[in-house]
């Protein structure tokens, strides 16, 4: 008799048969074969609430085929993933054969962490028994989300409008998405301005380090940004201020001296490996994946890919082969054997100096986030490090190609040695008078840089991940051309007499509240511990699908009012920005989370949400059972459930009477809902189907039609400034009919700055994707033109000596 090994994935299927040989028989469920039904709740609610699962439709021929090798085999191994959704389908699996009459085969459970033929053969091997606590947690799962939908769908229906739907964990995200709006739309906009001195230092010291011997007076130029007044930081609100402050710096010119020079080390320590939502988050800002595209890619890498010889690792094609372990994981766990190999790999790659001094721990979460890690698997890391991703490029799509390099690169460099920075600043320090009661005013600048002493784990990023228009952290690297800090250091003494040239003042304004991005919505339900990760990719499918929201393209050069006050000089600028879709609510999305919110407080919350993940947990562990959860969770729900349908207004069909007159027919339109929220509809319907999108006042009227000088090269009409959804733009006055947009110029002593290039555009402020400031080209993408400083040219176009 052969035995049996069933899987619910045909690719894996294909893999795991080549390793086994004839006498097994691989077979794929093709995932679940069992489901609660779709036209009923499917839950005995008064009978401990028993779940009445039912063979999926279409499935029927895959379950009679199961049945039928099941008869002529003495052992089946199940083998679906290992998950609680795993752990599901391989009781569904056992439910099946237990209806076979007559002699039953040998029921064992197989975990594959890794689809490798060592490690498939070690788990056949050392097979263990079905975990019915695991199965009961996930039914326990199951059964409060139809719980919660059964209900909480109809109830939508009744009040807003049909086909509307609601989960438990799926009206939490949008909850956040909803509020993440209120915030953007209560944001108000402030104007503040920095400053830049340029300063000549006197030296009169030795230079001992390179000649030893004294030197001639000369004199050394740096530029500073103003960081205190009086020890505290500065908060310079208009232009009339700045301009204010500018005065008083330039009349106590001569009295600046060098207050400290300071250089220190500082290292970054390298990555951890990933987990499920660490993944989801850095494909996405890394590789621009959807979660879904994420998971599906990974899925594949972890089922096994066909793979031909590889130098230095195998003479022959080494067949097909999983180059991941399971990718749904909240552990950052490595094996003792896994962590062997890369040690020895990086050792023998990049040198003993980039081993990391000490053992290196790969551990959970701690604190309170160690509540929420199941802990069942390892990391997410390639099953041999030895293949490095540019020896099995060709083996691989292009999409396999970038999720496996990044896999491999982030485990790799999590096991290797710090990077270390030197750390150069000086600070100068001015003495003047306050004019307002003749007290002395302290006035304090700096200026800082960063050298890369040792590259560590940091080697192998650069070499295989980082982009040209990452963000560096004014790193360089020794031995390339030093910043212009460096080149005076050295000569410098604490005391040293400075003399102010010349100071620039800088307008900014406060940038709103940056959306959820697909990534940071991943980050923000792991945080909360909202869900697993393994349901974020059907959580953000259901919102995006059923018109809750929408996505909005968003700069990613944006950063906080905090960060946008800290200046700095880097020594390599960005040449382009980034771009990445937001998640925008639409008006029925708001709508649907406002009723809900208003209704199910108790229950649609982050705190509650994330108990009831704990809860499901403790099941899993054997420390609660499924009915008291459900017992408890359902009495209250129903509850919330009979107030709510009681005491929320019904808004379906209604219309909210308005003075608009409908241009067709003259008669009053009406606002309505509609599939995406409210529209403007004719009363005068259906005689009448004239319909309009509700025009939104912006929220700030007075910067909505602020005139400039500016003129709008398309048509001639004057420009003004409106307030958008990044914070102020320039628009043409002669909007609709011209739709002329730009970027709001950088003033620089109350002049525009024209781009150095001689494009014939100006320089604006913009950001990095990590929220640092730098300065691009208004005719960007046509000019590409960057830089972290504000170019040398400037004085000479405002006409400054």
């Amino acid at each position: 008799m052969k035995k049996l090994v069933l899987v619910e994935s045909p690719s894996k299927a294909h893999t795991i048969n080549k390793y086994l040989g004839k006498d097994y028989i691989v077979k794929a469920t093709v995932g679940h074969i069992k489901n609660l039904p779709k036209n009923s709740i499917g839950v005995d609610i008064e009978n401990g609430f028993e779940p009445k699962y039912e063979i999926i439709k279409g499935k029927e021929k895959t379950t009679g085929e199961i049945k039928k090798l099941a008869k002529n085999a003495d052992t089946i191994y199940l083998a679906p993933d290992p998950d609680r959704e795993g752990e599901a389908i391989a009781w569904n699996i056992k439910e099946l054969i237990d209806e076979i009459k007559g002699k039953k085969p040998e029921i064992k459970r197989v975990l594959f962490h890794e689809i490798t033929k060592d490690k498939v053969i070690k788990a056949i091997e050392n097979p263990t028994e079905l975990n019915k606590s695991m199965y009961e947690s996930q039914k326990a799962r199951r059964i409060l989300d139809r719980l919660v939908g059964y209900n909480l769908s109809p109830f939508l229906w009744e009040k807003i409008r049909m086909g509307l739907s609601a989960g438990r964990v799926q009206s939490v995200a949008l909850y956040l998405i909803a509020e993440k709006e209120r915030e953007v739309n209560k944001f108000v906009e402030e104007e503040f301005w920095t400053i830049r001195a340029l300063f000549d230092i006197t030296n009169k010291h030795k230079n001992t380090k390179k000649t030893g011997k004294e030197q001639a007076t000369f004199a050394l130029n740096i530029e500073g940004d103003l960081v205190k007044i009086n020890g505290k930081e500065p908060k310079i609100e208009n232009e009339g201020a700045a301009t204010e402050l500018k005065t008083e710096l330039l009349e106590i010119g001569k009295n600046y001296s060098v207050e400290e020079i300071a250089k220190k080390q500082v290292v970054r320590k390298p990555p951890s490996p990933f987990i499920t939502s660490t993944l989801q988050q850095e494909a996405a800002k890394i590789l621009r994946f959807s979660v879904k595209k994420t998971m599906s890619v990974a899925q594949k890498l972890y089922e096994g890919i066909e793979v031909g010889e590889v130098e230095g690792v195998s003479g022959k094609s080494m067949g097909p082969i999983g180059l991941i372990t399971y990718m749904r994981t909240d552990s950052t766990r490595i094996s003792s054997e896994a962590e062997g190999h890369v040690k020895d790999f990086i050792g023998r790659i990049y040198g003993s100096d980039y081993l990391p001094v000490g053992t290196v721990k790969k551990k959970s979460k701690a604190g309170a986030d160690a509540k929420k890690v199941q802990d069942a698997h390892e990391a997410i890391r390639p099953t041999n490090v030895s293949l490095v991703p540019k020896k099995i490029k060709d083996f691989l799509t292009p999409d396999e190609y970038k999720l496996y390099n990044l896999i491999w690169t982030y485990f790799t460099a999590s096991f290797m040695s710090v990077s270390i920075y030197d750390r150069y600043s000086i600070t100068l320090k001015g003495i003047g008078r306050d004019s307002q009661n003749d007290k002395s005013k302290e006035y304090s600048f700096r200026t800082t840089e960063s050298v890369l002493k040792f590259d560590g784990f940091q080697r192998v990023i650069n070499e295989n991940i980082r982009t040209k228009t990452e963000d560096t952290e004014n790193e360089k690297k020794e031995g390339d051309t030093l910043p212009a800090l460096l080149k005076v250091f050295e000569f410098l003494s604490e005391g040293d007499p400075a003399v102010i040239k010349k100071v620039d003042t800088f307008q900014h304004f406060t940038l709103p509240p940056s959306r959820y991005t697909e990534a940071s919505l991943v980050k923000a339900l792991d945080e909360n511990g909202i869900g697993r990760p393994s349901t974020y990719q059907s959580i953000i499918s259901n919102i995006k699908n059923k018109d809750y929201v929408t996505t909005t393209t968003e700069t990613a050069l944006r950063r906080s009012t905090e960060q946008a006050k800290a200046t700095s000089s880097p020594a390599n600028a960005p040449k382009k920005g980034g771009s990445t879709l937001k998640f925008k609510p639409t008006e029925l999305g708001i709508i649907v989370s406002d009723i809900l919110k208003a209704g199910f407080s108790d229950i649609i919350n982050l705190k509650f949400t994330a108990n009831m993940e704990v809860k499901l947990d403790n099941i899993e562990k054997g420390l609660m059972s499924k009915n008291d959860l459900l017992t408890d969770f359902y009495d209250k729900f129903m509850k919330s459930f009979n107030a709510a349908k009681k005491n929320i207004k019904n808004i379906k069909g209604t219309s909210e009477p308005t003075d608009i007159i409908c241009e067709k027919c003259g008669k009053p339109m009406v606002i309505k809902m509609g599939r995406f929220g409210k529209f403007l509809a004719c009363s005068g319907y259906p005689e009448c189907k004239n319909t309009k999108e509700i025009v939104k006042e912006n929220t700030d009227n007075s910067a909505a039609m602020e005139e400039t000088d500016e003129i709008c090269e398309k048509c001639g009409k004057p420009m003004v400034i409106k307030m958008g959804r990044f914070g102020k733009f320039l628009a043409c006055s002669g909007y609709p009919e011209c739709k002329n947009t730009k970027p709001v110029p950088v003033k620089h002593n109350k002049s525009k700055i024209s781009c150095p290039t001689d494009c014939g555009g100006y320089l604006t402020e913009k950001r990095t994707k990590k929220g640092r400031r730098f300065f691009g080209c208004s005719n960007y993408p046509k000019c590409d033109y960057a830089t972290w400083t504000l170019p040398a040219e400037t004085k000479k176009e405002t006409g400054e000596h």
